[in-house]
């Protein structure tokens, strides 16, 4: 049973707060931790009243809101609330009031005082009487100074209110990128109060403060904003969706670490969107990763941690007709365990861009057999993990595919069922077959590594210059590439790209930890040497 104390309301209150006014829901700071009021009033065996305290630290506290049996207020950890006397935390004040503070340039004048003489400049813009004050000109330099003011970082500021009335808007009506992340903000109103007196305002970064929505969001409009931050704020996306009315224009929307499971978005909400940010959240079924099918502009989409195991869309078609746009994809530290799931990824007709580590099916294959089971399953990827993936690279990971899984093939492709099996797994196998050939299972066969079979006799160029080497086909690239660079005389180590004799188009860069061998490279097969 809850004791007697002020209960939670939908009170706010924009000014700063002294102990006698503080009201259930809002945020406080306390020896560098932030918390939220839960509970007002007395506490079992103690005098006068106490603050019950929920932190965002679920270890900063000592219980659950429970004391000897009495439930007075109800924490989101076991250990995250305590209670504290009134007096002992910091209530926040006002965002004029941190701006002046950081980004003032009269370091002997207190906040107060500035703030005093800010307002008397107001008075004068506008005829209403006041008093001459002795350096008036410093004033209407610091004046300047807070006009240009563009971009704004109050982090940790301590801030609570958006001041009086059109006292932002008269300070530094300029600012375009203003970052209140963990702040002591309590109410989404106190946000919107803030955005209506910034006309330019593009970019906002609300992290780490824990808001209550209003009811009245549809009053408010705020169509300049293009980029939303919402880092750790205890967000559902049902929370997102509704404050997204009052940002029709957010074209960038960051929402990680909060949440987030499920994923219903109905037609005609965040319509500009470009890029969505909902990394770390408990989402775990591609389904609901579907469901975003309706933002039709979606260009990057991160939904890294998020518990995946697997990606597969609907129908059978070579290409599906959802995220039309989708140009950039970040799946990384999700628990997909298949290469069935790239399979997929390669019907996203628009992906040039995957970031895919630290999944479970990545262990089952080398670090060099990633990269190329990846893109050779990819036909559109130009970036995979950060790295370009020029035309050469494209080849040879193709190539070196057809090769790995040639004599597979080469067992089941005259068999109607096992073939089927084998290019349902292999989504790209005949399309890479048609542009490269069939495997010989002659290149394909392990041969026994005597002196007279590992010998192979190649054209090493470098500019106009040829030299004729019989190599081992065991040498490592690495190894072939410090013997280039002393036969050439270079003064720095050599790029080798290995061409065929038969088709001079088809040209594959070498890896340093690959042996020639992997090439199956022949006699007379050329390799040139750049820098």
């Amino acid at each position: 049973m809850i004791t007697p104390g002020k209960k939670e309301t939908d009170m706010v209150s924009d000014c700063s707060k002294s102990p006698t006014n503080i009201r259930i829901g809002d945020r406080v700071e306390c020896l560098g931790h932030i918390g939220t009021v839960k509970y007002i009033g007395p506490v079992e065996t103690h005098s006068s009243n106490w603050l019950g305290i929920d932190w965002d630290d679920q270890f900063r506290g000592k219980h659950n809101g429970t004391i000897n049996g009495v439930q007075y207020f109800e924490s989101r950890f076991p250990k995250s609330g305590s209670f504290v006397r009134p007096e002992k935390v910091e209530l926040g004040h006002s965002v004029v009031k941190s701006i002046i503070d950081r980004y003032g340039q009269n370091e002997n004048e207190t906040a107060a005082q500035q703030v005093q003489q800010k307002l008397f400049h107001f008075q004068q813009s506008i005829n209403a009487p006041f008093l001459e004050m002795v350096g008036f000109d410093k004033i209407r330099d610091q004046q300047s100074n807070f006009d240009s003011l563009k971009v704004v970082n109050l982090r940790l500021q301590n801030i609570s209110s958006a001041g009086e009335p059109g006292q932002l808007k008269n300070l530094c009506p300029n600012i375009q990128e203003l970052d209140l992340s963990k702040n002591l903000i309590s109410y989404w109103i106190t946000v919107f109060d803030i955005c209506i007196q910034l006309d330019q305002l593009r970019w906002l970064n609300l992290s780490e403060n824990q808001l209550n929505t209003p009811n009245n969001v549809q009053d408010y409009c705020f169509p300049n904003v293009e980029t939303l931050i919402c880092t750790s704020m205890n967000l559902t996306w049902e929370d997102i969706l509704e404050i997204s009315v009052a940002f029709p224009g957010i074209q960038e929307l960051r929402v990680p670490l909060n949440s987030i499971q499920c994923l219903n978005t109905p037609p005609n909400v965040l319509q500009s969107l470009r890029i969505l940010d909902i990394d770390e959240n408990n989402i775990e079924k591609w389904s609901e990763i579907c469901k975003l099918c309706i933002l039709e502009n979606l260009e990057e989409l991160f939904i890294g941690n998020t518990g995946l195991r697997k990606i597969e869309f609907a129908g059978t078609a070579k290409k599906v007709n959802i995220f039309g746009k989708l140009k950039k994809l970040s799946i990384s530290y999700n628990q997909i365990d298949n290469w069935e799931s790239i399979n997929e990824l390669n019907r996203l007709k628009s992906l040039e861009d995957l970031r895919f580590v630290k999944n479970p099916i990545l262990e089952t294959q080398s670090e060099a057999n990633r990269f190329q089971i990846v893109v050779a399953r990819i036909g559109n990827l130009k970036t995979f993990n950060g790295t370009e993936i020029k035309a050469e690279n494209r080849r040879g990971a193709e190539y070196d595919y057809i090769k790995l899984y040639g004599l597979e093939w080469l067992r089941v492709k005259d068999t109607s069922t096992q073939r089927d099996e084998f290019l349902g797994l292999h989504n790209r196998y005949m399309d890479l077959i048609d542009m490269y050939g069939e495997p010989e299972e002659s290149e394909l066969i392990i041969k026994p590594k005597s002196i007279k079979n590992t010998l192979v006799t190649l054209n090493i160029m470098y500019q106009d210059e040829k030299v004729v080497k019989k190599l081992p086909q065991t040498i490592v690239v690495h190894k072939l590439m410090v013997l280039v660079q002393k036969i050439f005389k270079l003064n720095q180590q050599p790029n080798l790209v290995y061409v065929s004799q038969d088709d001079p188009n088809f040209r594959i860069i070498l890896e340093d930890h690959r042996d020639l061998d992997f090439y199956s490279m022949r006699n007379g097969d050329i390799i040139v040497v750049s820098l």
